[in-house]
């Protein structure tokens, strides 16, 4: 299986926070892919002081990594529009999120459920 992991995801793993320790564990275990994208990247960076940086760098290294390409960022883009129109306003990095799983077949792991409504979108919550 492959899994998008969200910011909120890698933030708790981060701060040892269960269910996300446990679950990161077991799903590496197995040997399901586990990946992130840039804006997973930047986010968590935004929020590491240098002095761990290269701690959680060589974390990054073991995920796979993938690619915010035009196709990901015109999808990203429509369902923002979309939803807007809905009344449901989606940040700019949350749609862009969706779209790599989407395109990745990914399973995306969150803990906010709710900033990823997008049908047939693969979506697993922490609790």
């Amino acid at each position: 299986m492959r899994y998008l992991l969200d910011t909120s995801v890698l933030i708790d793993f981060s701060k040892r926070r269960e269910p996300a320790v446990s679950l990161l564990r077991l799903l590496n275990g197995r040997g399901d892919e586990l990946g992130v994208c840039a804006i997973n990247v930047a986010e968590f960076f935004a929020g590491v002081p240098a002095d761990q940086r290269e701690r959680w760098s060589l974390f990054f290294e073991a995920l796979s990594y993938w690619e915010v390409d035009q196709s990901i960022a015109q999808m990203g883009g429509a369902w923002r529009y979309d939803y807007a129109r809905l009344g449901h306003q989606l940040s700019t990095a949350d749609v862009l999120i969706a779209a790599v799983a989407a395109s990745r077949r990914a399973v995306l792991l969150t803990s906010n459920a709710k900033d990823f409504p997008m049908p047939g979108l693969q979506v697993e919550t922490l609790r």
